[in-house]
């Protein structure tokens, strides 16, 4: 698309509005998990065991990744900008309204069902839009989109913990606090995001029919091989975020409390994250005319950085070792978030980003979301050191994945901008 000056100034306000939005997308999320103890002595009357708060959260993984190749296919076929409103409609309000949730059943509807839908709307939709605006600085536009998720999880873990063990029911005021910001945020999209039309292609309807973006993502082997890479990174990064505050724990030679152990299994690795996304996202668009398929191999790199240092975070022998392990693990994630969905829009013609998408979030998903049940089970029969250890191969087969897809089929899938 040919660039105004008006164009190049709303891009980055486009951008700002997008992260947002994921930013408390991703803030709503962690908001659950950090106040998981307080909803359970809060609701303990009403049913609320671990199982059943567990599967709420199944609840809300199932509906996402059911629901998100469809939401990416709706935004092909529809205007992308309403898409993305009535999903931030939908979660927002969910949100807001969990807390004041008086039984499991609530949970189950609201947070899990209605948050679900409503979230899986908006990742396909806003990554096209960035895409269709962002050509020369793509990887830097979607590396600053895809860092919202960092500062949503670091700062939802600290304002959730405070707040819930602030007073009884406190974990109530958190998500009545995101969800009304969230809430908000939805009339700020709707007044000042762009109903931007897709693309034309000449000789294309603007609309492409179901068969074509199936086709058009399932017929390039560097798609294929870009979800089932996502996937390996979700399952490892799944069991690391989940079990890793855990087994510090299990070190008493370390001396950590759970709050410090939660704080040092986020902080190093997402200080490492952010330094990592801000330097791969500069080296790819910089270097992305050079070298087409730029972005593929700093993904590779990243997650083969990712593989060794993951095993190694839980077999040194000092705290201080495992944090700095922890860094150079966030580190490769970072380099790979930078192109998670750049590297994609490479292989896939722009009208059929949002359908892609949906099915590379889908895919992925449905591979990864085993980890923490395997690892448990893992923990169960040898030791969390050892499972955490040993899934860290994820990220080898992952990046084993991309230097294929690079190596044997990226010339031939390669689209243009």
């Amino acid at each position: 698309m040919t660039e105004t000056k008006s164009d190049s100034r709303y891009k980055w306000v486009m951008l700002g509005l997008l992260a947002v939005t994921y930013f408390l997308m991703h803030s709503s999320r962690q908001v659950f998990n950090a106040s998981l103890p307080q909803i359970k002595a809060d609701l303990a009357g009403h049913g609320a065991t671990d199982a059943q708060l567990g599967l709420s959260r199944t609840i809300f993984l199932f509906a996402y990744g059911c629901m998100v190749p469809f939401a990416g296919m709706a935004a092909d076929f529809f205007r992308r900008k309403w898409v993305i409103v009535i999903g931030a409609a939908l979660f927002s309000t969910s949100v807001f309204f969990t807390g004041f949730a008086d039984s499991m059943l609530v949970f189950f509807v609201l947070y899990g069902l209605m948050n679900g839908v409503g979230q899986c709307m908006i990742p396909g939709p806003a990554s096209s839009l960035i895409a269709q605006y962002h050509t020369e600085t793509r990887s830097t536009a979607l590396s600053i989109y895809q860092s919202a998720l960092y500062v949503g999880i670091l700062v939802s873990s600290v304002l959730a913990g405070w707040l819930g063990g602030a007073s009884q029911g406190g974990w109530r005021i958190s998500f009545w606090a995101f969800g009304g910001v969230a809430v908000a945020w939805v009339f700020a999209l709707l007044f000042l995001l762009r109903d931007t039309p897709a693309l034309k292609v000449e000789g294309h309807d603007d609309k492409p029919r179901f068969s074509e973006a199936c086709s058009a993502f399932f017929s390039k082997p560097s798609a294929l091989l870009l979800t089932f890479a996502f996937g390996m990174l979700v399952f490892g990064s799944n069991c690391f975020r989940t079990w890793m505050p855990a087994f510090m724990q299990q070190k008493t030679e370390w001396g950590l409390t759970p709050g410090s152990a939660a704080f040092h299994s986020v902080f190093w690795f997402y200080l490492g994250s952010f330094i990592g996304i801000a330097v791969g996202a500069r080296t790819s668009d910089r270097l992305s005319h050079l070298r087409p398929g730029i972005r593929l191999s700093v993904m590779a790199i990243g997650l083969a950085i990712s593989a060794p240092t993951m095993a190694g975070m839980v077999l040194v022998p000092t705290l201080t070792l495992s944090c700095v392990m922890m860094f150079v693990f966030g580190l490769g994630g970072g380099f790979f978030d930078c192109n998670l969905y750049a590297g994609l829009f490479d292989v896939v013609a722009p009208r059929f980003r949002s359908a892609a998408m949906g099915m590379y979030l889908c895919g992925a998903f449905f591979l990864g979301c085993p980890a923490t049940w395997v690892l448990g089970k893992v923990g169960e029969h040898y030791s969390l050191q050892a499972g955490i250890a040993i899934f860290g191969g994820t990220y080898a087969l992952g990046a084993l994945a991309i230097f294929l897809a690079r190596v044997l089929f990226f010339r031939r899938d390669r689209c243009g901008a």
